[in-house]
């Protein structure tokens, strides 16, 4: 297996990590919207990184805000397991030769913890949706684009985001 191949499985499975990552930093703090000037040291800029970045920005009541909190909160446990089964099958696969004879099934369970965190990240994204008002739901497309415009920008100037 190429290592590009590699390194895009590994981006997609991590990008249901960065799910409840992101959420729960966006709101450890008491209120909903982060602290003006607040830098965020995470740099996963995966689907994840963006959504908290638009939560921030929606000025989410203290209920919503609960309820998001509470949505992480039941499905951390679940991230957590599905993250360490992930990792420890990556040791392996990155260790293992292609002609070792437990290497398709190393391979096969890699994708099958990419597919799975991504359904898990994509569900926890629907919870969430149904928290917001249809106002904030519409809002959020804009948001999107214009977090991606920005990185778009930062990186042709040769600038981390």
């Amino acid at each position: 297996m190429s290592q590009a191949l590699v390194s895009r499985m590994r981006a997609l499975s991590l990008c249901a990590v960065f799910a409840s990552a992101f959420i729960s930093v966006a709101f450890a703090e008491s209120g909903a919207e982060a602290s003006p000037g607040r830098h965020w040291h995470d740099h996963g800029h995966g689907r994840g990184f963006e959504l908290k970045h638009v939560l921030a920005k929606l000025s989410l009541s203290v209920e919503q805000t609960a309820r998001i909190k509470a949505i992480v909160a039941q499905a951390k446990p679940q991230m957590q397991a599905l993250y360490s089964a992930q990792r420890a099958n990556e040791q392996a696969l990155g260790a293992a030769s292609p002609s070792d004879p437990a290497y398709p099934a190393l391979l096969a369970n890699e994708k099958s913890n990419a597919v799975a965190q991504i359904q898990m990240a994509s569900d926890i994204k629907a919870q969430i949706y149904v928290v917001l008002t249809p106002a904030q739901q519409a809002q959020i497309p804009a948001l999107v684009a214009a977090q991606r415009a920005a990185r778009e920008s930062h990186a042709a100037a040769g600038q981390d985001p």
